[in-house]
């Protein structure tokens, strides 16, 4: 039966010079003594931060001097003793996330290549294997030069336009809520696998239809994979909520596909918070052949329909609005953004944290932003355990993207899998193709042809309808489909943002949304935060570079206009000016409390508005920002003022 091992080693890491490899290269110190001690999964700031090679990138200016890292190749080495296959297996590899222009030598051969952060790497090293200790290798490129990609006047957006040729987490190239910490490393785990000739690909369970007798019709989607030998035919016993058939294939080597229908009485309905239960229920799958068991698979589902209803009004609007199993579910959202800076430093412990953070605030939604990464498989188990549902953004986000047929393509597997993988989870409830790209496109980059752009009109929305065509799709947030104005208010979703302006401004007050998916006001966090990343001899006044890199503006974009934008408010608040860090402090998370209950009152109160997205849940890194929890976990004030004024909106 195919077996899954971790790869369990004493790993290595050193930088060297681009496509020297390493044993060449211009180095006073020999390269033999470059290495240090590795953790995998990892990165390499943490590495080296370790080795006492960098100091601790989120304090002060330190990312600053981090910034040569990301002009490097990196090499992984580990020496190790590979699992032996039994009768008629294969050893493989499997790379969960290789971070990320990625080569991987097995005793001195290249067995694999991969250039995406959000794909894994599956690679069958049966051949090279030797006796006894082997070697293996890995070669990070350096994350600023992509290869084979070159500048072109229409890939431009927010920052440097270089991110746009690279599929990897695009704040971690500089962000107003992040730091320039280009982030390199195997990121994910690392396995063995030990198969046989076929394995199971996937079961998907998805709801069909619910009937008004309380039965749910269910469909459940067995994929299989054949690795090697010769074909012949396969059994399957598969078991849904308790019900076991036993599906029979004929063992095509292009990869078998069946559709078994199951039907269940007096269904549990997964729903939201306060809306009802979040009942999961189990599915199982065993293969065999001739009697012989090759791979065992099982998960968890629940029963529920998600809608997303867009329906003309005699007004002229459209509405937009989220209906969970046919009833309409007013969306009390907050903005998820990268929880760590270093994404491999993101675990179970820190979901568990901010998640149960998230329902204890009457939250019953995220957004999962364009701009940080696909998370881990637990991130979305525990929203399914906690009835929190997820709008998800595919990631990409403030720019206009290569539309070339190699990124494509790529583009195009990297969705093939993020979906596959995450249609599992009840909680996802609607895919995004992008961040913002539209409406910038048109606001901020002088392209407003990019909205006809293939990649989230044609590329993403074919595999959402392809791999999970019951999930709505909306091409780009915010999105309008029928007028030029792509974050108009009177249809689609909208992002409203005033820094500096009173939350009571006009440009809030006087609008009548379909559904607000970002809205944010910059507060202060605790004293305790601001001691992590800035000095005792910079703590007042705020105008300097500590500050200011901390302050939403990492990219030195704004310099101090976000900083600025905090005096603003105050002033708009009718109150003095901040006169020491105390006040300051105490001041904005007034501010922060005040405007998050505002908005949620005003928008609740209009019934034709469907949802509010806050922005944003957490900070990834300690910070000056909207974010209603500092870095690692602080919450401000205002999260209490969100918790109750949700729990005050009843729909």
């Amino acid at each position: 039966m195919k077996k899954i091992l971790p790869l369990v080693s004493e790993w290595k890491v050193m930088h060297a010079e681009p496509g020297l490899g390493t044993t060449a290269g211009c180095s006073a110190l020999p390269l033999a003594e470059r290495w240090v001690p590795a953790q995998v999964p990892g990165d390499v700031h943490l590495d080296y931060e370790r080795a006492g090679l960098i100091a601790d990138p989120f304090f002060g200016t330190n990312h600053d001097h981090c910034r040569w890292m990301e002009e490097w190749d990196w090499w992984y080495r580990t020496d190790l003793v590979p699992p032996t296959p039994g009768p008629g297996q294969r050893l493989h590899l499997l790379f969960e996330g290789l971070d990320v222009f990625a080569t991987v030598y097995f005793n001195g051969k290249q067995v694999g290549k991969n250039q995406n952060m959000f794909t894994p790497l599956r690679v069958d090293v049966t051949d090279h294997v030797q006796p006894g200790t082997n070697r293996l290798e890995v070669c990070l490129g350096s994350p600023v030069t992509p290869p084979g990609r070159m500048p072109s006047p229409e890939v431009r957006g927010y920052g440097n336009p270089l991110r746009l040729q690279v599929r990897k987490a695009q704040s971690c190239y500089g962000w107003n809520i992040t730091p320039r910490l280009v982030t390199i490393g195997i990121w994910k785990p690392v396995s063995w696998l030990l198969v046989e000739a076929a394995e199971i690909a996937d079961v998907f369970v998805s709801t069909i239809a619910l009937g008004k007798d309380g039965t749910a019709e269910l469909e459940a989607l067995v994929e299989l994979k054949y690795n090697h030998g010769a074909p012949g035919p396969l059994e399957i016993d598969l078991t849904v909520a308790g019900q076991m058939r036993t599906i029979r294939l004929p063992g095509d080597p292009a990869g078998d596909r069946h559709v078994e229908r199951f039907t269940v009485p007096r269904a549990g309905l997964w729903w939201p918070p306060n809306h009802g239960a979040q009942p999961l229920y189990d599915w199982t799958a065993t293969l065999r052949r001739d009697g012989q068991e090759l791979d065992r698979r099982g998960g968890r589902f629940g029963i529920r329909t998600v809608d997303l209803i867009q329906e003309p009004a005699t007004d002229g609007t459209t509405s937009f609005i989220v209906a969970v199993n046919g009833r309409k579910i007013f969306l009390k959202g907050m903005n998820w953004t990268p929880v760590d800076a270093i994404y491999a430093r993101i675990n179970d412990a820190r979901y568990r944290e901010l998640l149960h953070a998230t329902k204890g605030a009457n939250i019953n939604a995220l957004r999962v932003w364009g701009g940080g990464i696909y998370e881990h498989d637990s991130f979305y188990a525990q929203c399914d355990e906690l009835g929190i549902l997820v709008t998800h953004d595919f990631m990409f986000a403030c720019g206009c993207y290569p539309q070339d047929p190699e990124f494509l393509a790529e583009a195009r597997r990297e969705a093939e899998f993020q979906v596959r993988r995450l249609r599992h989870f009840a909680c996802v409830a609607a895919w995004f193709g992008d961040n913002e790209n539209d409406v910038l496109a048109d606001l901020s980059f002088n392209y407003p042809a990019y909205r006809h752009n293939r990649l989230n009109k044609e590329i993403l929305r074919d595999v959402v309808r392809a791999h999970a065509p019951l999930t709505p799709y909306v091409p780009t947030s915010p999105y309008s489909p029928s007028v030029y104005d792509q974050n108009s208010p009177r249809e689609g979703d909208c992002h409203l943002w005033a820094h500096g302006q009173s939350y009571k401004a006009e440009l809030f007050v006087g609008q009548q949304p379909r559904m607000v998916t970002e809205i944010g006001h910059m507060g202060m966090p605790d004293l305790a935060v601001i001691e992590r990343f800035v000095s005792p001899d910079q703590r007042w006044p705020i105008w300097n570079e500590e500050y200011l890199t901390h302050g939403s503006d990492c990219t030195r974009l704004d310099r101090r206009g976000l900083l600025w934008s905090m005096w603003q408010s105050i002033q708009a608040r009718g109150w003095a000016e901040p006169t020491s860090l105390a006040d300051l402090i105490t001041k904005m998370q007034q501010l922060h409390s005040e405007a998050s209950q505002f908005w949620i009152e005003l928008y609740a109160g209009q019934p034709d508005c469907w949802g509010i997205f806050l922005w944003s849940l957490s900070d990834c890194w300690p910070q000056i920002s909207p974010a209603y929890i500092a870095y690692p976990f602080h919450p401000k004030p205002a999260l209490t003022a969100v918790k109750e004024a949700y729990a005050r909106v009843l729909r």
